[in-house]
């Protein structure tokens, strides 16, 4: 049952993809097929479905249309090759480091991009592509057993054909199985090919992990990434080598196939098979499909990418992560995918090391006898490059009236090299204010670097070793003592 969903699913949306990629709604077929078959056996979520994806193709109908059919093909092939690499290499856990708010933001832009890309097939047939559309958003309001996609193919198609002027038409499906071929591409392409299948792998790296993560959930298991990318590589490279797109773990047909009852490879291995059946069997009925109602199911599709509720969320729960979401969706339209999640991960990083800065370093009030006044402050983490200028400054704002300021480091787990120097520069701060700095529960690690770069000297690190209760009476008593 959850093969055959699937494959029911998955059918519009792989002839939808295959004709907005450039490519012809064969290479879309075969993609659904082969990386549903290879990327499945191969991979390392047992439950996932594979397939050709939205995000994926608005890159390919870019890439289309600025290089041409065959440099398409042969950076699809580097994207597969990458993909296997990436896993071979197990890079695969680094993938799950962007933040939650940039894939938001991605994936938003992704559906933005999607729908100013259909708009063309929307104008062959605005009648029909609106009924489409309606079909794809209203329909699953009644029912979820019944795929949305496949009764606005239908109904859309026959709207197209009987009712209302449906325009062009997707046109003849070559028949009969793929062929093996090697793209062939002009040398000067070479440098831009490369990048673009880097990019190609990355997005599908992204994307299939994504989707396993909601598989993850739904069958409470746990995939295996690095095997995962691997087998996504191989579905990918043997799909390109065969004429067909590559393709990515799907989030919407690997729901459909867990909701459905599959939980092992045996389901999207029988979802391309399914589609394989009904490609060489039904493919001259589906070159009657008028255009404008692929444009609707991708356009439907678009519409209910933008994660809306999330957005929202997100930003009611924090302004900074409704920023990082804005502005990675902008980018994603106006700009680069790439840059679009690099800058946007920067930005989070760059705002997370912001918040911090904040929440760092605390005041705890003491009493000690004696004639000074003594401030005790206790950092709350690592010490390093990102929160040492923003301790420094609330350092020598809050204790300027204080002529002792211990620092507590024990509960502080690592230093880097910027954060030390930043506690030499404080304290040569605050002695020049005429105070005096004293560090308490300094650690093994980060005692070497303080004396290595001579913020503190051996004698001095007995006593920042010590506790701050010993400290602060090492203090009093000194002070009782003068």
């Amino acid at each position: 049952m959850g093969g055959f969903t699937t494959a029911i699913v998955a059918l519009p949306l792989a002839l939808a993809l295959g004709v907005a990629s450039g490519a012809g709604a064969k290479a879309g077929l075969y993609s659904a097929i082969i990386t549903g078959i290879l990327s499945t056996l191969f991979g390392g979520t047992p439950a996932q479905v594979n397939g050709p994806t939205g995000a994926m193709t608005v890159v390919l109908i870019e890439l289309y249309e600025k290089f041409g059919a065959e440099a398409l093909f042969a950076a699809m092939l580097v994207a597969g090759v990458t993909q296997i690499l990436i896993g071979g290499l197990k890079l695969g856990k680094y993938i799950h480091l962007i933040p939650q708010p940039v894939i938001v933001g991605f994936t938003n832009g992704i559906g933005f991009l999607i729908f100013l890309k259909m708009i063309p097939y929307f104008e062959t047939g605005p009648i029909v592509a609106i009924i489409t559309i309606a079909i794809m958003i209203l329909f699953p309001l009644l029912t979820k057993k019944i795929p949305a996609s496949l009764v606005a193919l239908i109904v859309g198609t026959i709207a197209g054909t009987y009712i209302l002027p449906g325009g062009e038409l997707v046109g003849a499906i070559p028949s009969g199985l793929p062929q093996f071929r090697l793209p062939s591409f002009p040398a000067n392409q070479l440098a831009d090919i490369i990048k673009s299948g880097v990019i190609l792998a990355m997005l599908g790296c992204i994307e299939s992990l994504l989707a396993a993560l909601v598989v993850d959930e739904m069958t409470k298991t746990k995939h295996h990434s690095n095997k995962e990318l691997i087998g996504q590589g191989i579905g990918n490279t043997v799909a390109t080598l065969f004429g067909a797109l590559i393709g990515t773990g799907a989030i919407v047909r690997s729901a459909v196939n867990v909701n459905a009852g599959g939980r092992t490879r045996l389901s999207g291995i029988l979802h391309g098979i399914i589609l394989l059946v009904i490609t060489l069997k039904f493919a001259p009925l589906a070159s009657q499909i008028p255009l404008a109602v692929l444009g609707g199911i991708l356009m439907g599709t678009a519409i209910k990418m933008v994660e809306y509720s999330a957005t929202r969320k997100f930003t009611y729960a924090s302004k900074r992560a409704g920023s990082v979401i804005i502005i990675t969706t902008l980018l994603t339209v106006f700009s680069d995918l790439v840059i679009a999640v690099a800058a946007g991960t920067l930005l989070s990083m760059f705002l997370f090391v912001l918040s911090m800065g904040e929440v760092y370093l605390k005041q705890y009030p003491i009493l000690i006898n004696g004639g000074k006044k003594v401030a005790s402050y206790t950092v709350e983490g690592p010490l390093f490059f990102g929160v040492s200028n923003a301790i420094a400054s609330k350092l020598e704002i809050e204790s300027e009236d204080a002529d002792i300021i211990v620092l507590n480091l024990m509960n502080m787990p690592v230093m880097d090299s910027t954060g030390a120097i930043a506690i030499k520069s404080i304290k040569q701060l605050l002695e020049g204010n005429g105070q005096t700095l004293i560090l308490a529960g300094v650690k093994e690690q980060a005692g070497k670097l303080l004396t290595k770069l001579e913020v503190i000297s051996d004698e001095d690190l007995q006593i920042s070793s010590m506790r701050i209760k010993d400290v602060l009476s090492h203090i009093e008593m000194n002070m009782v003592n003068a």
